[in-house]
């Protein structure tokens, strides 16, 4: 079957920032910017094809009725600030220290089902509708065995509907959304703060009106991180497909599974990434300047 694809004409994007910077007396500096943005777009471009693209935006409706949605490559506020301070000395040294603060969400993610929901034959790409608290019970679950575990789904157990119940009320984006499709790219990652310091050793030497310099650097980024293990974490998603449907025929309710995440039953939206993307790490430099 030939698919058609076309340019589209919606979608914006606006981003507005303010800046305050501040140079102080004795080698003090210190600035703060603040950006909030957005954007909307009827296809995120994921893929390295435009087939991919139209297969992948996740939707309601089906793959011919793409929705404007928020872009998922804008995060709506970021903060970014930084305090340094430079002291030459003993006429041929200078040090700086400098500390760099970025704030923010990670990234933006939507909520699908696993498999073919609105049967437009393609799946994991259908936005799921976020169940009310009584709606939660009247769902249908199949039982399964996660690690060792049986999760009942006899209708007086519904140990899998008192799950999805408090997944719901520990996600915020679920909670406030109850009774709605979900968005694309409508959920958001924690906000994180991330820290980095950089030291800067100057040995330098003038002739005439030149300055030569030999600098040696120290950046240790997410230093918050080496500071206490606790901050800086980078989160991620547990699960962005927690449920998943099956349809035994076109006139019945499907039944459902709840997502499984590190071999147990999906219990919370976020966990650790636990990688280098969490940790701090020291660079060093050496150059040489010729002013």
């Amino acid at each position: 079957m030939p698919v058609i694809i076309d340019n589209g004409t919606r979608g914006y994007y606006a981003s507005f920032t303010a800046k305050f910077e501040k140079p102080f007396t004795k080698g003090f500096f210190a600035s703060v910017a603040y950006t909030k943005s957005a954007a909307t777009n009827l296809h995120d471009g994921s893929g390295d094809q435009p087939a991919g693209t139209y297969q992948n935006t996740p939707q309601v409706k089906g793959l011919n009725t793409p929705n404007l949605a928020t872009a998922s490559y804008v995060l709506p506020d970021r903060v970014v600030g930084s305090i340094s301070y430079r002291c030459e000395y003993l006429k041929h040294l200078a040090t700086t220290v400098s500390l760099i603060y970025q704030g923010s969400a990670d990234y933006r993610f939507s909520y699908v089902y696993s498999g073919d929901f609105n049967r437009d034959g393609t799946s994991g790409n259908d936005l799921i509708y976020i169940p009310t608290a009584a709606e939660v019970q009247q769902m249908t679950f199949t039982q399964q065995v996660v690690n060792g575990i049986v999760y009942d789904a006899t209708p007086t157990a519904k140990q899998q509907n008192q799950l999805f119940e408090l997944y719901i009320q520990q996600d915020k984006y679920l909670r406030t959304h109850r009774g709605q499709y979900a968005e694309r790219n409508g959920a958001l990652a924690p906000w994180r703060n991330q820290v980095d310091l950089k030291f800067m050793q100057d040995i330098f030497v003038k002739s005439g009106n030149n300055r030569n310099t030999l600098q040696f650097t120290v950046d240790i980024f997410n230093f918050g991180n080496l500071v206490n293990p606790a901050w800086g974490k980078v989160k991620s998603t547990n699960a962005t497909a927690i449920l998943t449907p099956t349809f035994t025929s076109l006139t019945t309710a499907p039944t459902f599974r709840l997502a499984t995440s590190q071999g147990q039953m999906v219990t919370r939206t976020f966990r650790d990434n636990v990688s280098t993307a969490s940790t701090y790490s020291v660079q060093f430099g050496i150059r040489y300047l010729f002013n």
